[in-house]
């Protein structure tokens, strides 16, 4: 296993995922996450690990839930756009 040990590069791509759920397509987002998990997973491990260590582990669910539809409904109106 490689051990990434450049923990700001590592918080800087969790960041830069946390950018492109909320910017990009999520088709693109999801293609870009999956093929850098099978090109580097022990990396992606890490990344995810930092992710998962700056979320609050009790906040209930539920306002996770409100969470993650606020970033897809704030994505709404520009897919509405592609469409139209």
């Amino acid at each position: 296993m490689a051990r990434y040990t450049d923990h700001d590069q590592l918080a800087a791509e969790a960041l830069q995922i946390a950018e492109d759920v909320r910017e990009l397509a999520p088709l693109a987002t999801y293609q870009r996450l999956a093929a850098q998990c099978a090109r580097d997973p022990e990396r992606m491990a890490q990344v995810i690990m930092c992710l998962s260590a700056w979320l609050d582990p009790d906040t209930p669910v539920g306002a996770l839930i409100a969470r993650a539809e606020a970033i897809t409904e704030a994505r709404a109106p520009m897919r509405r756009a592609v469409v139209a």
